[in-house]
């Protein structure tokens, strides 16, 4: 059985995990972007593969982020850790807040990212169509 003091322990070093992974995740989907514009599929599989793992790693620790805070008392969403994190002993509440804004910046920065690499994705996506289609007008049109 684990106490509240480790459960809250848990809970900060899982964010101090979060924003490293955000971190290299940042760097593979830029990686990423540059293998999409080369058409180097051989190591784009490689980051793709890396990726993956980021992803679940992630997911496995919003999980259990969200079980913490449910099983210390809060909601399992952003409110309810901004109550945890004021809870905490006041000189602490600085620099953890000052951790999971910097966590929330890096996630969304990373999304743009995956965004941004979907957009390429769809743009070679069309053009290949387009070559494909080139021999069959009706069917370009279309």
């Amino acid at each position: 059985m684990t106490t509240t003091g480790q459960r809250m322990t848990a809970l900060l070093q899982d964010m101090v995990q979060d924003r490293q992974r955000y971190i290299s995740l940042k760097n593979l989907l830029e990686e990423q972007r540059t293998l999409l514009l080369e058409r180097n599929s051989e190591q784009l599989n490689r980051v793709n593969q890396e990726l993956m793992q980021i992803y679940q790693l992630l997911a496995d620790s919003a999980t259990a982020r969200q079980q913490s805070l449910q099983t210390l008392g809060f909601s399992a969403d952003k409110a309810g850790l901004r109550q945890f994190i004021q809870r905490l002993p006041e000189q602490h509440q600085g620099k953890i807040s000052a951790l999971w804004e910097d966590l929330q910046r890096h996630a969304q920065l990373c999304q743009q990212l995956n965004e941004r690499n979907g957009m390429v994705l769809h743009m070679q996506q069309q053009v290949m169509e387009n070559v494909v289609n080139a021999g069959q007008p009706a069917d370009w049109l279309y």
